[in-house]
């Protein structure tokens, strides 16, 4: 292999790392309940990602490698930790680490269901939910800004999340998740 296509294998080893850090690391949490420990656990994983990079198949879900990968260092982990008593025995850690790998498929493809349909939201109506929701400002300040009532405002919000809820809703549906 050439420098330039280990440069080209560095990124795209970091972008999809950095892309599903996040998941791998609440998927890690979940099972070990300890902060230090899930950070600690995350940093070996993603050593241990890089180091078999070469095996992983691209175009395929990292995140469940990474989780695959991260379950097994828990085990290890788990076992090396015998003096502290651990909650669980290693068939309940597999049904946890089963249903954490459900959940975290669900809660992305809730996740993406949510950006598509936030798209068919009319610009105004997503400047009001970012007003209300990522910026954190109060109705009554959203109202003042607008010149409309805080009732005006609130019907419209209950409106644009109803319209969101049933558009998620059928879109998981659709895909047959739920």
């Amino acid at each position: 292999m050439n420098s330039e296509s280990d440069d080209e294998t560095v990124q795209v080893f970091s972008r999809l790392l950095v892309a599903n850090q996040r998941r791998i690391y609440g998927f890690i949490l979940t099972l070990v309940h300890d902060r230090a420990a899930a950070e600690d656990i995350l940093q070996d994983v993603s050593a241990l990602l890089w180091q078999k990079f070469d095996k992983f198949e691209r175009g395929t879900d990292f995140a469940a490698w990474g989780m695959a990968v991260s379950r097994l260092t828990i085990l290890n982990w788990r076992r090396k930790q015998k003096s502290v008593p651990l909650p669980l025995d290693d068939q309940q850690f597999s049904l946890l680490a089963d249903e954490a790998v459900a959940v975290s498929c669900e809660a992305d493809a809730r996740h993406d269901a949510m950006q598509r349909c936030l798209q068919k939201v009319d610009p105004s109506g997503r400047e009001l939910l970012t007003a209300r929701f990522e910026m954190a400002q109060s109705v009554t300040s959203i109202a003042d800004q607008l010149g409309r009532s805080r009732v005006a405002i609130y019907k419209r919000l209950n409106r644009i999340q109803s319209m969101l809820l049933d558009c998620i809703n059928e879109t998981l549906r659709t895909e047959g998740v739920q």
